[in-house]
């Protein structure tokens, strides 16, 4: 599907032990896909980590298709749906 800029999109991510990636949906369909292995260093993140990196790689993939549109970010991580309401964030968090 071609991307309708005037419809919102909707940002899904994942990560695995191995692996991230995303899909960039609009209206139930998918416009891109998107993934990559994680380095040794990345592998040893933790799961909350590892599903912002994903999200992070994914925003800054589709940063042309996302600036100035709304946009949704859905994750299966309970954790990341509060990052930005944390009060402490860790230094890799406050640059993301």
């Amino acid at each position: 599907m071609l991307p309708d800029f005037s419809v919102s999109f909707e940002v899904h991510t994942d990560a695995s032990n191995f692996a991230i990636g995303g899909v960039l949906m609009q209206e139930r369909h998918p416009v891109v896909y998107e993934s990559r292995k994680l380095n040794d260093i990345e592998c040893r993140y933790t799961i909350h980590k590892k599903e912002m990196t994903a999200v992070v790689h994914c925003l800054r993939i589709w940063r042309h298709y996302l600036l100035g549109s709304k946009f949704v970010v859905c994750t299966d991580n309970v954790a990341t749906s509060y990052f930005q309401t944390q009060p402490k964030l860790i230094p890799k968090q406050a640059r993301w």
